[in-house]
């Protein structure tokens, strides 16, 4: 599709200056502001699903040869989120093994705006989410495209790398800004139970071989488009978190985790420190793993170590996008902290 001259660069789209005065009002009202900021012509506001806590404000903007996506900072963390994904989306631009699938990638277009804002090609479909709706009694004959994507990604970008070697980079950085980002996890009782979950990660994927590749890291029914008969996938978005050297078995487990989460309704922390508990991942599970070229049970001494490096990606990423997760109760209640315990009585268990 191509992009309207109109919306081709930032230069005419951008500069949208958000004062600060606006950033706690009405998604439209800051919608108006920045139909003025775009100039005289043809552009259409449409407002995009946001979340306050996650730092951004997302805006689509239409025009008559096509379509955009705005993402603008709320804050800081905000706009280190928009930084970081305009640089992987460039990354993934650059990346020649990616090209049979380059329509399903996002393009970040022009230069960047004030504060972090950038524009990116919107891409068709609809979310995966949505269709779950409406997905009756076979709900993973909607989802199954997108495991079979992830296994041609990884067959294309990866390698398999000793996990203990990749521990710095796929762990080490993820504690730390997990243990900032969470300040009641940094005292008493509760850094006792973030300790073990240091050593929890470091039994799981002791004698690990995992695969090293591009990593959406994000990876759930939400960020994955849909379209046609029969279902196929047309992009996949929101690659703030994703790296070219990360662990790409994670965003099969998480897409899993969350989709058995949204069909059953119960907590994404809770789900995972079932695991934990038992020790292996759900027969349920297997089959859709199983689309996306992976055997739970191949590669690590212990099945438990896919499930626990996927949720610390999980919510360390929740907790750079904003600060406002590490302090909520719910969220610490129902995501994090059901890990952390099942992680303290693995390690009492062994004391």
């Amino acid at each position: 599709m191509k992009t309207p001259a109109k919306l081709s660069s930032l230069s005419g789209l951008l500069p949208l200056y958000f004062p600060r005065a606006l950033a706690g009002l009405d998604d439209r009202l800051r919608a108006h502001w920045l139909v003025r900021g775009a100039g005289p012509g043809d552009v259409t506001v449409v407002r995009r699903p946001s979340l306050p806590e996650a730092g951004l404000l997302m805006f689509e903007l239409r025009g008559d040869a096509g379509s955009l996506v705005v993402k603008h900072p709320r804050n800081e963390a905000g706009a280190a989120v928009t930084v970081r994904e305009r640089e992987v989306l460039q990354e993934l631009g650059a990346d020649g093994r990616l090209d049979p699938w380059r329509a399903l990638l996002p393009r970040a277009v022009g230069s960047p705006g004030p504060a972090g804002t950038f524009a990116q090609s919107r891409l068709q479909g609809v979310p995966a989410d949505t269709l779950l709706r409406h997905a009756g009694d076979d709900p993973y004959a909607v989802v199954a495209p997108a495991m079979r994507l992830l296994a041609d990604l990884r067959a294309a970008t990866g390698r398999p790398r000793a996990a203990a070697d990749r521990a710095p980079a796929w762990c080490a950085a993820q504690l730390t800004d997990l243990a900032a980002g969470t300040p009641r996890y940094r005292s008493g009782r509760r850094a006792a139970e973030f300790r073990a979950l240091g050593r929890r990660l470091e039994a799981a994927l002791a004698g690990a071989v995992l695969t090293e590749g591009w990593t959406h890291g994000d990876y759930h029914p939400g960020n994955v488009l849909l379209d046609g008969v029969p279902l196929q996938v047309t992009g996949v978005f929101d690659w703030g978190s994703g790296r070219a050297r990360g662990p790409c078995e994670i965003d099969a487990y998480s897409f899993v985790v969350a989709l058995r989460s949204t069909l059953t309704g119960r907590p994404l922390g809770g789900l995972v420190a079932e695991t934990l508990r038992v020790g292996r991942i759900p027969d349920a599970d297997r089959p859709l793993l199983a689309l996306a070229g992976l055997d739970p049970d191949h590669g690590v001494a212990d099945p438990v170590a896919v499930p626990l490096l996927s949720w610390l990606w999980h919510v360390t990423n929740n907790v750079r996008k904003s600060p406002r997760f590490g302090r909520s109760h719910g969220w610490l209640a129902h995501t994090v902290a059901p890990v952390l315990h099942e992680c303290d009585r693995w390690a009492g268990a062994r004391a």
